[in-house]
């Protein structure tokens, strides 16, 4: 069995797609779990912002976290609209290229590919905070723990769909199970500290420093807990039929799990008086404070680091499948449309992890380190998606009102966040994705206006029709031996005109090769040319008489450089040859008009 078999499984046929696409379940476990995972860290980033101010200020993570959940309701409308009207995937981008325009929709493009890199570094950076708080002693091995929960995770997803929906399932629906135990335990349980009085949360205290600017700060902290949101609408063709539909029902189910867990661990964090600890997570303090450090601690803090880094797994599945939309539009590589054998993406799968593993290494594994450039690239989709939205219904005469206001307002809120998070945050990391969305438009920009010239060069005139030309075949050589004279062999079958040519540094190699040239008896047609290169170079010779031969010729005949190279059979064998014949067609490949072909020389290899 081939190794390939081994690790990604056997190859699936086109027509195999649909057994691949998958349905409500298993698409929740696929798309969902980077929205639901950001409930074990998004009330720990506004208590974060808050807890500086002293305890009274913590009463504020209530009425942030409202208008948190109330954004994540528009959210969800203004994108079940998204999926309604574009049932092929593509968010923000599409939408922003309908409704808004080129411009517009290239930055939704380029925030959903930097939200989606991100999201695999901080998912996966937080999973491995959250066992390192369980087990202290990991905490040297932040980096490399991440890096190899990263490569498992991409192992995983190249093996197709199907495979990454079953494997993160069980730890999906577990992570799920337990925050929603510990969330209604919560309302109920006196925990280890008096439990504040009803009062408590509909007085709000005066807090000494707090400012609007603070309030502001926390919210766009807080406001990660809502990243991911877009993915489902994302990835819709990766649903069985009726996409649209199962997709839809999947978003929804989505909202009211998120807005629970979240909504639900803010108002027990508060009730219980849980602050912020370098050492252990709100989510397990929650958890010690309820059950206590038993099985329920231990469980929880092994399903959060897993769910954290199956987090990433929404952006294996939906940063391929995005990226395929763009390079089909022709705005990135066309190296990202192509399938694997197993049928997924495996380009865009394998620059995903790649660009995550050096985040991770550049930011040293730390997750607090990642979170300020992780919410302006989400929330610029979030802000462009639903300005679209508005827009198609303001143009459509029998726009619906309701889902031009919604969407007006969740704009506005995301925007809100979009220009906090750059300006509270610019210095502390934000900066990367302020400088790196405008050079990621600028480069779409450059590969559409490439890939445009090229169609506008190709495009064929029924006026030029293939004709025969005559051809001269040049053939280096650096000796007389088997090798040359397969090559000259073949070069006479394609031409009545071969030059074979060699570079000769002395007087003494020139007679040399004059000689073994006469004794090989050579055809009339061919011809050898010897050039003298006295300073020992090889490469530059060879390419002025092949320029000085292009002019002398050209328009008349085509000119090929044939170039024979060894081929041996064992790879260590390579470094004992110099690779000329590898530098050569580099060299003469730039000139325009000019034929380089290679011709191999099977050698035994013993």
């Amino acid at each position: 069995m081939a190794w390939k078999t081994v690790l990604f499984g056997r190859p699936l046929r086109s027509d195999e797609w649909q057994h691949e696409q998958v349905k409500e379940g298993a698409g929740f476990a696929l798309l969902a779990p980077d929205a639901i995972s950001s409930v074990a860290y998004g009330t720990e980033e506004i208590l974060i912002v808050l807890a500086p101010l002293g305890v009274a200020a913590l009463w504020y993570s209530l009425p942030i976290s409202l208008i948190i959940v109330m954004l994540l309701l528009f959210l969800v409308i203004s994108y079940r609209q998204v999926i309604r009207d574009y049932p092929n995937g593509g968010g923000a981008y599409v939408v922003g290229k309908e409704t808004l325009g080129t411009l517009p929709s290239l930055f939704a493009g380029a925030s959903l590919l930097v939200d989606y890199t991100v999201t695999v570094s901080v998912s996966v950076t937080a999973g491995v905070a959250a066992l390192v708080a369980a087990f202290p002693g990991l905490a040297p091995d932040r980096v490399e723990l991440s890096i190899a929960a990263i490569l498992i995770m991409t192992l995983i997803n190249l093996r197709g769909i199907h495979e990454a929906a079953n494997v993160f399932a069980p730890p999906f629906y577990l992570f799920i199970g337990l925050v929603l135990l510990i969330a209604l335990v919560g309302l109920f349980s006196a925990g280890h500290i008096a439990p504040r009085p009803v009062s408590a949360f509909v007085t709000a205290p005066s807090v000494s420093g707090l400012t609007l600017l603070i309030l502001l700060r926390a919210f766009s902290s807080g406001s990660s807990a809502l990243t991911g949101i877009e993915t489902i609408s994302n990835g819709v063709p990766l649903f069985k039929r009726p996409s649209q539909t199962r997709a839809r029902t999947t978003l929804a189910l989505l909202g009211i799990l998120l807005g629970v867990m979240f909504l639900g661990t803010t108002i027990d964090a508060f009730r219980l008086g849980i602050v912020p600890s370098a050492n252990t997570t709100v989510l397990q303090q929650l958890a010690a404070d309820e059950f206590g450090k038993g099985v329920i601690f231990y469980l929880l803090s092994f399903v959060t680091m897993a769910i954290l880094a199956i987090a990433a797994n929404s952006s294996f599945a939906g940063f391929p499948q995005f990226a395929y939309i763009m390079a089909k539009d022709k705005w990135m590589p066309h190296m990202f449309l192509s399938r694997g054998d197993r049928l997924v993406y495996q380009n865009g799968i394998l620059f995903l992890s790649l660009f995550a593993i050096l985040l991770v290494i550049i930011f040293g594994g730390s997750t607090d380190r990642l979170i300020p450039i992780y919410a302006i690239g989400v929330y610029l989709g979030f802000t462009i998606a639903q300005l679209g939205v508005a827009r198609k219904h303001l143009r459509e005469k029998s726009g619906n009102t309701a889902a031009i206001v919604v969407a007006s307002i969740g704009a506005c809120l995301t925007a809100l966040v979009v220009a906090v998070a750059a300006v509270s945050k610019f210095t502390e990391g934000a900066w990367v994705v302020v400088l790196l969305i405008p050079l990621l438009v600028l480069g779409f920009l450059r590969v559409h206006k490439h890939y445009k010239a090229i169609a506008t060069e190709l495009h064929l005139d029924v006026s030029r029709r293939p004709e025969r030309k005559s051809v001269t075949v040049v053939v280096p050589i650096a000796s007389v031996n088997c090798m040359t004279t397969e090559a000259l062999s073949y070069a006479m079958s394609i031409s009545k005109q071969v030059i074979a040519v060699n570079v000769a540094h002395s007087a003494e190699e020139r007679k040399l090769i004059e000689e073994k040239w006469a004794a090989l008896d050579p055809d009339p047609h061919l011809e050898l040319v010897v050039l003298e290169s006295p300073y020992r170079s090889i490469v530059q010779p060879l390419i002025r008489y092949v320029d000085d031969l292009h002019q002398k010729v050209g328009g008349k005949r085509l000119l090929m450089v044939l170039i024979p190279e060894f081929v041996v059979g064992k790879f260590w064998q390579h470094f004992l040859h110099n690779q000329m014949s590898w530098v050569l067609r580099n060299a003469l490949t730039a000139r325009k008009d000019i034929v380089v072909s290679m011709l191999p020389y099977h050698l035994s290899g013993k």
